[in-house]
């Protein structure tokens, strides 16, 4: 009933075309990682009204872009800490753990998603002991980022104001100390601000007109 629901949900709002592409690829990719992610939240209730102004809605990235992110990857990258800044449920720190990451952070806004992923932490710990996940409730214009972090994962989590707020704060984190970061952009709405902001782009790649990503870097 739920991949219906969600199929309904996206075949609303983008085509059958695209719902089908995803839900087939959400009924696997469930399955793979052993979690429940689906459905959307349009987090009323759970962001100040303030908030809701910057905040994109939760919604899963879907497996087919998340995968092809996660895949342009280098073996190095697995050796530094995965961000994945509006983590939502904890999909993506999931699929970090599976593709290699030892060391993995989620952070969103909405304590109520972050109390989902919680529990999906929880799943992650057991299926890959030793691994090390956790989940902050934070507002990622305040958020201090680790100096170990090397891959930030963004779906689109906000609008280009709040977004200028964080690439301040990914840069604060490189004059601590100085490193290679690259940045897997999902969806990537603010992609220009990072491109000004000395990144390039290495990788990018657009699926069914809606599906898109984009791999910015900075050595």
């Amino acid at each position: 009933m739920r991949y219906l629901l969600y199929f309904f949900y996206l075949e609303w709002n983008w085509g059958f075309r695209l719902a089908q592409f995803i839900i087939r690829h959400e009924i696997s990719g469930e399955k793979k990682y052993g979690i429940r992610t689906i459905g959307h939240d349009n987090l009323w209730g759970a962001v100040s009204a303030e908030d809701r102004m910057h905040v994109s809605i939760y919604e899963p990235l879907n497996y087919y872009t998340s995968s092809l992110l996660f895949n342009f990857l280098q073996p190095a990258d697995f050796t530094s800490t995965l961000l994945d800044v509006g983590c939502g449920k904890g999909r993506l720190l999931a699929m970090g753990a599976a593709y290699g990451f030892s060391d993995i952070i989620g952070i969103d806004i909405s304590k109520k998603l972050c109390d989902t992923a919680t529990q999906v932490c929880g799943g992650i710990k057991t299926r890959y002991p030793g691994i090390s996940v956790s989940i902050e409730c934070s507002d990622a214009r305040h958020y201090r980022i680790p100096d170990a972090v090397g891959v930030i994962f963004l779906f689109n989590p906000f609008d280009s104001v709040v977004m200028e707020e964080f690439i301040q704060k990914v840069f604060e984190s490189l004059e601590r100390k100085n490193r290679p970061l690259k940045i897997l952009y999902a969806n990537p709405q603010c992609k220009q601000q990072w491109l000004d902001a000395g990144f390039k782009e290495i990788a990018s790649f657009v699926k069914l007109r809606y599906l898109q990503g984009s791999v910015l870097e900075r050595k």
